[in-house]
């Protein structure tokens, strides 16, 4: 009896499984039909912004190593961002991007760099995110072409499965997949692919945050699967919108201030 107990328990929690995740499908299945150019343009209206100024936080996982960055950043929309490194290790160090244009200062040195070619595929300070993808920016429709691979549930989210590829040599990524959250339109996960699909990068979004009516991915975590490494998680604290800045915040003679 014992044992025929323990079998329809067995059954019963089988059956339950299955039942969640019809339901998971069902409720990704609700989803209105859009197509990927129009879900896009969703997430670029849910994103943008005037002025943004916020503190963040990195941490770097280099093997058995934990690297912690501070820094504050203002930025304007998506074209425009200056980064001030504040911890111990870094202070003053500083970015500033304009478009598709990065600069570096470096205090110890008082010299401003231009970063550019291969140094664009470096990890930004150590990071696994590289400086190539600081810089993408703007319509991913210049660059890709995009459909709609689907709808999957992800961390009880509907979600739209955008599958990218590059139409261009200056997209960064021959392939991207990303995980579109269906109410909220933020990406709550991405891949970075190689032409044979091998996988390259991926980033999950580990906490979303509403302000007024727009959404942000405000802690997410980026790993390089080419590196030895246990990945990088990306805090946003302290956000402000709209907020006054100098005329000459985005400018080479503030960075070197």
């Amino acid at each position: 009896m014992k044992n025929l107990s323990h079998r329809y328990m067995i059954i019963a929690l089988v059956s339950l499984i299955g039942i969640f995740t019809v339901q998971e499908k069902l409720f990704a299945q609700s989803l209105p039909s859009l197509s990927g150019e129009e879900i896009l343009n969703k997430i670029d209206a849910n994103a943008s912004f005037g002025i943004l100024r916020y503190r963040g936080i990195m941490e770097i996982q280099q093997q058995k190593k934990l690297l912690v960055k501070e820094f504050v950043a203002i930025s304007e929309g998506d074209a425009k961002a200056f980064v001030e490194f504040i911890n111990p290790e870094d202070r003053g160090t500083r970015y500033l991007k304009i478009d598709k244009d990065l600069w570096m200062y470096f205090p110890d040195e008082q010299e401003t760099i231009k970063i550019s070619g291969h140094l664009l595929k470096e990890g930004m300070m150590g990071s696994d995110v590289s400086y190539e993808d600081a810089l993408e920016s703007g319509n991913l429709l210049k660059k890709y072409t995009v459909t709609v691979a689907g709808t999957e549930t992800l961390d009880g989210r509907p979600c739209y499965v955008l599958e990218l590829t590059a139409s261009t040599k200056t997209a960064p990524y021959d392939k991207q997949k990303f995980w579109v959250d269906g109410e909220r339109f933020v990406v709550l996960k991405s891949q970075m692919l190689s032409k044979s699909d091998k996988l390259i990068k991926e980033s999950q979004a580990l906490q979303v945050r509403q302000f007024g009516r727009r959404w942000f991915v405000t802690e997410l975590r980026m790993e390089d699967k080419l590196k030895k490494g246990g990945g990088t998680t990306f805090k946003m604290t302290d956000l402000e919108f709209d907020v006054p800045v100098p005329e000459d915040q985005f400018s080479l003679r503030r960075l070197s201030r």
